[in-house]
């Protein structure tokens, strides 16, 4: 490695190629960077003193031409930068020499046996747009390059640059920047960018991956698999956080885990870890890199199906891609893809046909909807993984193994049985709670009645409370007269007491004979079903309920020999359930990321979580715990009334009420979380004796 102080015209000056490789990120300068560069030439203007602008780090390489190529590790920003202010700079001077000058410095090689007549090759995302820049006729340019960080940092500098006198101070100030060249000659570039990272730039997971495969590799592969698999993998993701998303869910599938040693401790795979994971999981293959990028680009053409949003044409996606819309983007499960790509790959094996792969998904619909109303996990992170794990080690994949392993949870993740998911429909509060899956809730009973042929757009649907939310004195009176004001007013915002309607109605708060007439136009079955009620009242709402409950059961399906064997959620309690109801009950069994303990007392419960995250992570439980450290935890058992043992040496006080106990580890879990990064608090939870 040499590294030299230069100025940075000398950087740029002679016959050079500056090669931006295809494993770094396009070229993101955000104005405020431009607005930096030239405040500091601004004051070199004023005080007359150099100015350091950073380090470029490069190695050099002879190519076809004997032309020196500068393969630029880091400094492309800059360099990118530099080159679009001197274009402006030519096109704001007035004096044809120093236009020439600023040319054969910053932007073209002069020899006329250069094929490469730029001194600079970006990214395939901004060759085209660069390549007209630098043109020195008008060119048009569309909306979309209009709108390219590199035009606009262009015009950025053009419209803050006024005239030629100006622009000439601009040039001149420049012979004062000056930069640290680090040339690599036999160091590993890859171990130096990820040392430049550490100091702060800002660099994202999936650009850190793209050079931990790309970098190793000579530039002509480098270009190869880049033009073959990554280009493909970015244009299939709209935003970067997308790219990051699929990789975190990739590394999952792959793993059938979400568990990871972080640093010696146990964490689960985010986007915050993906990058050291990542390079983890590549450590244990032994496949090339093209072998791993063909697959990689194979799950994120399966992920492709996975992506939605507001503006897609549900009518144009065929039936499978309707059953992921309807998973991924109405229930919202959003950690559903990481089974999916497990079962897109079987399919593209052709393990089990279309209609098979319709009927998982339709599964997973139905544990993930229940779950939401039942206000369970459903399908998480975690949830995924183990299934995954456990239809791998299935001796076949059909309808009735999946349904098996789909229903395996307990607890939390357990797939809420029928009595569970009628009981929260009928006396839940869907409205204020559950909006969005509140209407998907009441389109899919009506997509799935007698009459939806007429069936108006999913966009155009309407949720309408049949007793109004905010009740006139017509109302009022009404349910007065029926005794009935306060009870039917608890079900305000239940399944019962809602409908849809394709319109705003005008008769929201008109009297119930008044919207009977209303709804009896609806293109909507149970809407218009409503005209066949002679009162709206509390008995109405309820008996409204329980019949679209029972129509709910046969949409989002358990099939019948797995309900009895699901644990009732109503009996499973969390951390953050409200403790005062504890006082005089028994816990019966206590859950830890799915895995069960059976416990007997509070004191049980207490110190059985306790030793399986002192197990898990003693240096963090030991700062977790020092909220309450002086009382309730201890090195020296004697100082404590009635000492729980954890270690061998270490204590916690079990002299204390259910309610004290369990404030203590949510207080514990919480810290700990809050240390290490994970989500514990989540995973949780306990029931009670009966």
């Amino acid at each position: 490695m040499k590294a030299a102080e230069i100025i940075i015209k000398d950087f740029f000056k002679d016959d050079k190629f500056f090669i931006i490789p295809v494993y770094q990120r396009k070229y993101d300068w955000q104005k405020e960077n431009c607005e930096q560069l030239l405040n500091d030439i601004e004051n070199i203007i004023l005080t007359n003193k150099t100015h350091f602008l950073g380090t470029f780090v490069y190695q050099k390489k002879a190519n076809a031409d004997d032309l020196t190529e500068y393969v630029i590790i880091d400094g492309q920003q800059r360099i990118t930068s530099m080159i679009l202010l001197a274009k402006v700079l030519m096109e704001k001077i007035s004096d044809e020499g120093l236009k020439q000058d600023i040319s054969e410095m910053f932007i073209k090689n002069i020899s006329r046996k250069i094929k490469n007549q730029l001194k600079l090759k970006p990214t395939e995302y901004d060759l085209k747009i660069f390549d007209k820049l630098m043109k020195f006729d008008e060119l048009h340019f569309d909306n979309a390059e209009k709108n390219s960080v590199m035009y606009q940092n262009y015009l950025f500098f053009r419209e803050n640059i006024s005239n030629s006198d100006e622009a000439e101070k601009i040039f001149n100030a420049i012979s004062k920047l000056k930069v640290v060249g680090i040339l690599l000659e036999n160091e590993n570039p890859q171990e130096i960018f990820e040392s430049l990272n550490s100091t702060g730039r800002e660099l994202k997971e999936s650009d850190l991956v793209r050079n931990y495969l790309l970098m190793p590799l000579d530039y002509s592969e480098q270009e190869e698999l880049y033009k073959t698999y990554w280009l493909q993998i970015e244009r299939i993701f709209p935003t970067s956080n997308e790219v990051e998303n699929f990789m975190v869910q990739y590394l999952i599938t792959k793993r059938k885990s979400v568990d990871v040693n972080q640093n010696g401790r146990g964490s689960k795979l985010s986007i915050k870890n993906l990058y050291p994971q990542f390079k983890k999981y590549r450590e244990n293959k032994n496949d090339d890199v093209e072998k791993f990028l063909s697959d990689f680009y194979r799950y994120a053409r399966f992920y492709k199906h996975f992506i939605f949003d507001e503006n897609t044409n549900f009518d144009s996606l065929d039936e499978l891609d309707k059953k992921f819309y309807e998973l991924i983007y109405l229930i919202g499960a959003k950690e559903s893809p990481i089974i999916l790509m497990y079962l897109y790959d079987k399919y593209e094996q052709k393990i089990f046909d279309k209609e098979t792969f319709i009927k998982f998904v339709d599964a997973m619909i139905s544990l993930s909807f229940r779950a939401k109303i039942c206000r369970c996990k459903g399908i998480d992170s975690q949830f995924a993984g183990n299934v995954i794990l456990r239809l791998d080690n299935a001796d076949n994949l059909t309808e009735e193994i999946f349904w098996n392993e789909i229903t395996f949870g307990k607890g939390n993740y357990a797939f809420p049985n029928d009595e569970t998911f009628k009981e929260s429909l009928i006396h839940s509060d869907i409205y204020s709670k559950l909006k969005n899956h509140c209407k998907y809730l009441l389109y899919s009973l009506e997509r799935y009645s007698e009459h939806s042929k007429e069936l108006p757009k999913y966009s155009d649907a309407t949720i309408e409370h049949i007793m109004p939310q905010k009740l006139n004195t017509q109302w009022e009176k009404y349910l007065d007269e029926k005794n009935d004001l306060q009870t039917s007013q608890i079900l305000l915002h239940t399944l019962g007491n809602l409908t849809l309607t394709n319109y705003n109605s005008k008769l929201s708060n008109s009297d119930f004979v008044a919207k009977k007439k209303e709804y009896a136009d609806s293109n909507y079955f149970y809407t218009k079903q409503l005209k066949n009620y002679t009162d709206w009242t509390s008995r109405q709402i309820l008996s409204r309920a329980k019949k679209l409950s029972n129509e709910a059961l046969k949409i989002w399906i358990l099939p019948e020999k797995y309900n009895g064997a699901v644990l009732n959620l109503f009996g499973a309690c969390t951390l953050d359930s409200d403790f005062e109801v504890f006082t005089g009950k028994k816990p019966d069994k206590l859950f830890i990321s799915e895995k069960e303990f059976p416990v007997s007392t509070w004191r049980n419960l207490f110190l059985e979580l306790l030793k399986n995250f002192y197990s898990l992570d003693t240096e963090n439980f030991k700062q977790a715990i020092q909220f309450g450290r002086n009382n309730i935890f201890s090195d020296d058992k004697t100082k404590l009334r009635d000492a729980l043992q954890i270690d061998e040496n270490f204590f916690a006080e079990g002299n204390r009420s259910a309610k004290e106990l369990l404030k203590t580890l949510k207080i514990f879990v919480e810290n700990f979380d809050s240390l290490n990064g994970t989500n514990f608090k989540d995973e949780i939870f306990f029931t009670l004796k009966n």
